[in-house]
């Protein structure tokens, strides 16, 4: 990392205190954000926009995703493509080609733009999508982008909590995938729904993150700006450039899946995929006659 990375990061962890979690496989830090982000003002949204909705995204995020008025605004497919630099449309392919028709998917935080319903079209009615996010309004969103395909599904919960991923009693997915949500929690909620999406497929099936990654390359400019911007912003997704997605996951959990990573945006971004490797036990027993 060079010297002015090693600056950035200095710069912008200064106000951040850490503190290590006890009793878990992985060691997960606590982040404690001491000045959040200017953009952050107090502004009166009623409580139907945040009732139950965990405090850091009212503290840090409601200019972005609780605020009906910001959302309606930001919702836009594009302002996706400039906030990623232009590279949403490669990372949603990634996501999309993952998905079959007919198969049983689920999205782990709502998105602004078009992933949403061009998945559902992907997954078509023969299919189950579902869509779960902790935030009323987002969820709202979700639901009006897929109004028109009936196999699709809204839930509004914390994927912190299994559940809330997969209900009781279902079938588990095929394809669970999260685009663009880890880096926006803190770490302790990164462990937990790390988990409980690769506990939600089934034998065989997959989980896919799109995420930031770094340090970016050298030669690209956001290595150098971004971690300012992940102060201002983003306060919790500096710890993208130095943690691989996998390590937030149980390490028996981890080696029942088989993982891989492809970088794009010159190391900025990263699609992680684990794909559960048990072979599906066969539902019937064959026994052979035996001559005694």
């Amino acid at each position: 990392m060079s010297m002015l990375t090693r600056l950035a990061f200095q710069m912008c962890l200064r106000n951040t205190k850490l503190t290590p979690m006890v009793n878990e496989p992985f060691q997960v830090l606590k982040t404690s954000t001491v000045t959040s982000s200017p953009l952050v003002r107090p502004e009166e949204v009623g409580a139907r926009f945040t009732n139950d909705v965990p405090s850091y995204m009212t503290d840090i995020y409601t200019w972005a995703y609780v605020n009906p008025t910001n959302v309606r605004l930001l919702d836009n497919q594009y302002v996706v493509d400039t906030i990623l630099f232009f590279n949403a449309r490669v990372l949603e392919r990634e996501v999309l080609s993952r998905l079959e028709p007919g198969c049983k998917a689920i999205q782990v935080g709502h998105t602004h733009g078009h992933l949403v319903p061009h998945a559902a079209k992907k997954i078509g009615p023969k299919g189950d999508f579902s869509v779960v996010d902790v935030v009323p309004i987002q969820a709202d969103h979700a639901q009006e982008k897929v109004q028109d395909f009936p196999w699709c599904k809204v839930r509004l919960g914390d994927a912190c909590v299994a559940e809330n991923i997969l209900p009781k009693g279902e079938v588990p997915y095929d394809v669970a995938y999260a685009f663009m949500i880890l880096h926006e929690v803190p770490d302790d909620r990164k462990y937990q729904i790390v988990n409980n999406m690769l506990r939600s497929v089934r034998e065989g099936g997959r989980v896919v993150w799109v995420e930031y990654h770094g340090p970016p390359y050298w030669y690209n400019p956001t290595r150098y700006f971004m971690p300012f911007v992940f102060n201002w912003l983003e306060p919790f997704a500096l710890r993208m450039w130095d943690t691989e997605i996998e390590a937030f996951a149980d390490e028996d959990l981890k080696k029942q899946f088989t993982w891989s990573k492809t970088v794009y945006g010159g190391n900025l971004y990263q699609v992680v995929v684990a794909e559960n490797r048990q072979v599906p036990k066969p539902s019937f027993v064959v026994v052979h006659d035996v001559e005694i």
